[in-house]
């Protein structure tokens, strides 16, 4: 009987439940939506340039926003969105109820690159203990900062001790000829689809290169150091 009474009693407890209790009970949970954001564009960051740490932080929400909890829901890049700096995350509610709205965040990257241990002249080819690789805090994007160094570059402008070194700075030996045949990675942080194209033009790692692809199409991308050419969609 005590049993019974116990159960009456919780079942009278929820039936007259304030509306506006049980409708707080469905809304979004938001701080933990922004916990899951982190990780996911952390995961994002490390898997689109493998070797860097990444810290995410979220911008805050708009208090008044309330959203019904969701079931299916999943987080998205604009076009174009990077995954160093600042950006908006999209997260989007397939079921229960559909819904959609974009989040600020900041990504700051971490990682190796070649650093200069003393000053360097511009034209001078640095040797040996001339450079080292340190973590740093990546200031742009990680591709844009080699992490071994090339036979025979050069830098092209002036270096300071512990300066971190990037591609642009330096003077490379070319790693696409122009008529050969190059692959082109098109892609973004959560696909990428490679093709087969003829370069256009020479170029050295972190240049730009023209390629007509198998349909005739010419398209422009950067040159890597594997010999592959990179396209931003």
């Amino acid at each position: 009987m005590r049993l019974h009474a116990l159960f009456f009693l919780l079942l009278v407890e929820f039936l007259f439940w304030p509306a506006h209790a049980l409708a707080e009970a469905r809304l979004l949970d938001v701080p933990q939506l922004r916990l899951q954001a982190v990780a996911w564009l952390e995961q994002q960051a490390m898997t689109a340039f493998p070797g860097s740490v990444a810290q995410t932080s979220v911008g805050d929400v708009d208090a008044r926003l309330r959203l019904p909890a969701c079931t299916e829901m999943r987080f998205f890049l604009p076009a174009n969105a990077l995954l160093w700096g600042r950006g908006s995350l999209g997260v989007r509610c397939d079921a229960p109820s559909p819904w959609s709205f974009y989040l600020n965040y900041q990504n700051r990257l971490s990682g190796p690159a070649l650093v200069a241990t003393r000053p360097i002249a511009a034209r001078e080819v640095p040797r040996g203990s001339d450079i080292e690789v340190r973590l740093i805090d990546y200031t742009q994007s990680p591709d844009l900062y080699p992490r071994a160094w090339l036979a025979n570059a050069q830098v092209n402008r002036p270096l300071a001790a512990g300066q971190p070194i990037m591609i642009s700075w330096l003077s490379l030996p070319s790693v696409i000829k122009a008529g050969a045949k190059v692959q082109l990675k098109v892609g973004t942080s959560t696909f990428v689809v490679s093709q087969e194209g003829v370069a256009l033009n020479t170029a050295a790692p972190g240049e730009r290169v023209r390629v007509k692809t198998q349909s005739g199409r010419i398209v422009q991308g950067t040159a890597r150091q594997d010999g592959t050419v990179e396209v931003r969609p």
